[in-house]
């Protein structure tokens, strides 16, 4: 649960560590265990990952994918960093499987985590380390796993442009799929090659309601058509599968673009407005990545020396944040009563338009695991003691 500053990327310790040192020395020998396995470490994740979907009142569940940049470029200790955008764009690629619930859009759980490096890709269900393969090529390896999980509903991969290849779509056969097209791919259209542009201009999009787009709100216009998964460019032997062409507008109140989407998905049994709704939802694995990055777990200050480290401790990690997405999204008066607290003991602003974050519970949660550490460690005489000898130090009563 730990949250770490910029200038304390060690692990804090609790009652049971008699000083950081400790905790530091007993997380690195953990870590650089040959018995804790990527398999043995995920597998509370997953169970996580099976409670959550059962929760879930959805009728499918997505699985959203994304690919993460970690920089590691003043750690010169790591050795296996790999090169990603440019020259200094140096450290390990993640990419992740998130489980959202399709009604509400609140996360569930990691259901898949790659880590990139110069030697190859370290999986959390694989200890082996693996071959290095194309994005597609990892995720559909990654797709296809997890469909082998057999959770208690249906899955929806969605997946942004970086899917836009109807050859590789053609390949997940019947795994419910939903992805983001660029407005120049070409798609057959009533019998004829045509861009996604074009399609667009021969659909009248109707106005579905209002929705929340990266905090802001917006209306929201679907329309559709169908589309057959063949590129001009492309020659094919047999006739090419069908899917669904849907084209998601949002406008704000004076009717300015605020976002366009060319979606395809082979999900045929739902309303265009939900699979437009759904790859809104995609947006809260930037959430996740963020509270791993920037705004909580501050992954890029990590000291571990390799990625095997890096990806076991990064699991561990996404145990606390699905528990803090958790408690998020329970609206009960017991649970925004504790959301609350946690925000007070964190000390971190909010707007009051959204009082509370998940950064915020994160931080607040750490404080007050702290907090039951000392009760459990200490009387109340040794803390009152305690704060007497504080009062001598800052001239009034603490």
């Amino acid at each position: 649960m730990t949250v770490n500053s910029s200038n304390a990327p060690g692990v804090k310790s609790l009652r049971h560590h008699t000083q950081s040192w400790a905790s530091t020395q007993a997380t690195w020998r953990f870590y650089h265990n040959e018995d804790v396995t990527f398999p043995m470490l995920s597998g509370p994740m997953l169970g996580l990952a099976r409670s959550g979907v059962k929760e879930s009142q959805s009728r499918y569940v997505l699985m959203a994918h994304d690919w993460c940049h970690i920089n590691f470029a003043k750690h010169h200790s790591k050795l296996d960093k790999t090169k990603m955008s440019h020259a200094l764009d140096v450290g390990y690629e993640l990419q992740a499987s998130l489980l959202v619930d399709a009604n509400t859009g609140a996360p569930i759980a990691p259901a898949g985590l790659n880590l990139l490096t110069s030697n190859g890709i370290y999986q959390c269900r694989s200890q082996e380390l693996q071959p290095k393969q194309s994005h597609l090529d990892s995720l559909f390896d990654s797709i296809h796993w997890q469909e082998q999980l057999h959770l208690d509903k249906p899955l929806v991969h969605v997946v942004d442009r970086e899917a836009d290849s109807a050859k590789d779509l053609r390949r997940l056969g019947s795994v419910h799929w939903l992805t983001r097209t660029k407005k120049g791919s070409t798609f057959r259209h009533e019998g004829q090659f045509k861009t996604a542009e074009i399609i667009s201009r021969t659909i009248s999009p109707d106005l579905k309601g209002v929705i929340s787009l990266r905090g802001k709100e917006g209306y929201l216009f679907v329309g559709e058509t169908t589309v057959e998964l063949h590129r001009k460019s492309e020659k094919l032997a047999s006739a090419a599968p069908t899917c669904r062409f849907v084209m998601s507008l949002v406008t704000d109140d004076e009717g300015k673009e605020l976002a366009r989407w060319y979606l395809l998905s082979n999900v045929l049994d739902v309303d265009a407005t939900e699979i437009a709704t759904w790859y809104c939802h995609r947006w809260n694995i930037e959430s996740w990545f963020k509270l791993l990055k920037s705004d909580g777990h501050q992954l890029e200050k990590w000291q571990q020396t390799t990625a095997e480290s890096i990806l076991k401790r990064l699991i561990t990690a996404s145990v606390a944040t699905t528990l803090i997405f958790k408690l998020y999204s329970d609206s009960s008066d017991e649970a925004n009563e504790f959301k609350g607290f946690l925000v007070k003991l964190s000390g971190r602003l909010t707007k009051r338009t959204k009082p509370v974050t998940q950064p915020s519970l994160l931080a607040g949660l750490w404080v007050f695991l702290q907090m039951c550490e000392v009760l459990d460690t200490y009387t109340m005489d040794e803390i009152n003691a305690m704060r007497q000898i504080a009062s001598s130090f800052f001239a009034q009563s603490v």
